[in-house]
């Protein structure tokens, strides 16, 4: 008898900005929100049409995925045909816990409730709908053995008061700080196993950082992050959900960023400090805050030269100030994505 893997799935988040319907409930709400500014900021919300092409990358680069979860307000693109086998289109309203916390205009929110997410692999992949997977990706690079395959590595730097006076307030590191601040209730860094720690895959750097965690510091303060396509377990998610649901709930509620809220990151804090994962630093993802049309042109132009990349995030960060401005960018990161991945996926209907 062949034995058969396991299945994959990919989960991502998508949002259309132009919904009319969306659009209005967020302008009813969003005065309602006291918190950070970058909260509701124009980048957070606009849609440059990358999904399209971080859809195409899944069934070309990883075609051994199982099914794709697309999680939206109930709203989808045009050209995506959702009666497809392998398209799963999630609603808010399937997957919150609590429905009546809706309407959210919070990813943070959005991601606290996957755990609820019906049918989900045991194995599972979440991104973003601005990474791709520029060239072939097998499945043991993300899982091995049934863990993720993922790195540890502690900071060297606090992201307190000093870090906040000088680089300024971000409702994201608000997010994770308070991830940390439970992660710190429930693990502790003296009993981590060395081989996770000292694995010899990691950097010098990431070696003796994680030595004066262990023997020095004795308290996590910031991790070493990987903004690209990150494998879960779902039985993390239900883990971190039975110990921490009273603050998993309260950030569900969070219709904006606020200041208790939590990420996803908190299932990848909780498998790195509990030793379920396999231990492998890569190299080959690429990560690029894009604002401006040169930054677009300067991350192509690197891709172009760095054949070992496999994973990119151009993460926009671009305040358009006019409609002509915004589509000269929404056809610089196509012109971009259609050099990769020119062929329509199977289930793109036009």
């Amino acid at each position: 008898m062949s034995h058969m893997p396991a299945p994959i799935d990919f989960v991502l988040p998508w949002v259309d900005g132009n919904d009319p319907h969306w659009l209005a409930q967020k302008n009813h709400y969003q005065p309602q929100h006291h918190g950070r500014a970058d909260a509701t900021s124009v980048s957070r919300y606009q849609d440059l049409d990358s999904l399209r092409y971080v859809l195409r990358s899944i069934e070309y680069h990883c075609p051994w995925f199982h099914k794709i979860y697309l999680i939206t307000a109930g709203h989808y693109p045009s050209w995506l045909n959702i009666h497809h086998p392998k398209i799963e289109l999630v609603s808010h309203q399937q997957l919150f816990i609590r429905p009546e916390h809706l309407p959210v205009f919070n990813s943070s929110a959005i991601e606290m409730n996957l755990v609820n997410l019906s049918g989900l692999s045991e194995q599972f992949v979440y991104l973003n709908d601005d990474t791709v997977f520029l060239r072939p990706v097998a499945p043991e690079r993300l899982f091995w053995q049934g863990r993720p395959v993922d790195f540890f590595s502690h900071g060297w730097l606090r992201r307190g008061a000093l870090f906040r006076q000088l680089r300024g307030q971000n409702s994201w590191v608000d997010a994770l700080n308070h991830n940390l601040a439970l992660i710190n209730r429930v693990s502790q860094p003296a009993k981590l196993a060395d081989e996770i720690l000292f694995h010899p895959s990691y950097t010098l750097a990431s070696r003796s950082s994680n030595w004066l965690l262990k023997h020095v510091y004795r308290h996590y303060f910031w991790f070493a992050h990987w903004h690209l396509p990150q494998p879960y377990c779902r039985r993390t998610l239900q883990q971190v959900y039975q110990q921490f649901e009273p603050e998993i709930l309260a950030c569900t509620a969070n219709r904006f960023r606020a200041h208790n809220d939590l990420t996803i990151y908190l299932n990848r804090y909780w498998h790195l400090t509990h030793g379920d994962f396999e231990p492998q630093q890569y190299h080959d993802g690429f990560v690029c805050n894009i604002s401006n049309i040169a930054q677009m042109k300067a991350a192509s132009d690197y891709l172009a030269k760095h054949t070992e990349i496999r994973f990119v995030c151009l993460n926009d960060t671009f305040t358009p100030h006019s409609a002509a401005q915004f589509e000269a960018m929404r056809r610089a990161q196509t012109q971009f994505f259609q050099h990769y991945l020119p062929q329509p996926a199977s289930f793109e209907s036009a």
